[in-house]
């Protein structure tokens, strides 16, 4: 039965919690990543807009499909000669939301491969920027990623949680709103908005979880999404670090 946040007890995180064994038994981290936010949303939907989680892949490594659309993003953001091979793209997995285009991947227009070009590039993006600020993530690390994230072969030491209280209203330091489609929020009455990271010990890879409410919630409302987030990385390691990210 679908319940508004506002009301969620933990007894509803127990719930979610004991249908993620589910999640070891997927053949991709798609597949996975599709799962979790479909349990998730089918729980909350009373107060979910959208529930989208992301993962940083190499740009070699994304299927052709993603690899044009990324050409075509850094065609529109002259970005293109910074893109090579192993420039991580932020990439969207799992979708699930109150309108069926928002439950398909290859239907987002703009989310659904972001690349991590430049610090000053994704500087450029307001709640992107935030969400890697809110796990410890220095911007400056983007522009020498082989060297200082990737050659750790790990992501696990960036965690940490964004947490927008008012979508229509609060703003960065530099005076930007936060959530740039605003036309998306107004349309959809997006209240409050949560940001989830952290990335696996064994792969360096980051994986993002966002939720879009429509209701105004405490930054303590969702915190036990983290813990599904974890379970999510534990039980999709060894996909990941076989490179079976899509379907």
């Amino acid at each position: 039965m679908a319940k508004r946040l506002s009301d969620v007890t933990c007894v509803d995180y127990e719930a979610l919690q004991a249908v993620m064994g589910g999640i070891a038994g997927c053949s991709s981290a798609q597949e996975a990543a599709q799962r979790l936010v479909d349990r998730v949303y089918e729980r909350f939907c009373g107060s979910l807009v959208l529930l989208r989680l992301f993962i940083t892949v190499r740009y070699d490594e994304l299927p052709e499909e993603d690899r044009l659309f990324v050409d075509n993003r850094g065609k529109a953001t002259n970005t293109s000669q910074l893109i090579h091979g192993a420039t991580p793209i932020f990439t969207l997995l799992g979708t699930r939301g109150k309108r069926p285009e928002w439950n398909d991947r290859r239907a987002s227009a703009h989310f659904r491969c972001i690349p991590l070009a430049s610090s000053a590039f994704v500087s450029s993006l307001s709640m992107l920027s935030r969400q890697f600020e809110s796990v410890g993530l220095d911007l400056e690390l983007i522009d020498s990623w082989e060297t200082r994230v990737a050659s750790t072969g790990r992501a696990d030491q960036f965690r940490g949680m964004l947490y927008i209280r008012d979508a229509a209203s609060d703003r960065d330091i530099l005076g930007r709103m936060i959530v740039p489609k605003q036309d998306f929020v107004a349309v959809h009455g997006v209240r409050s908005v949560f940001g989830f990271g952290s990335g696996y010990r064994n792969y360096p890879s980051l994986v993002t979880l966002f939720a879009f409410t429509d209701e105004k919630l405490s930054q303590q409302a969702l915190e036990p999404l983290s813990d599904l987030l974890e379970r999510f990385i534990s039980a999709t390691e060894s996909l990941v670090g076989q490179e079976r990210f899509f379907c």
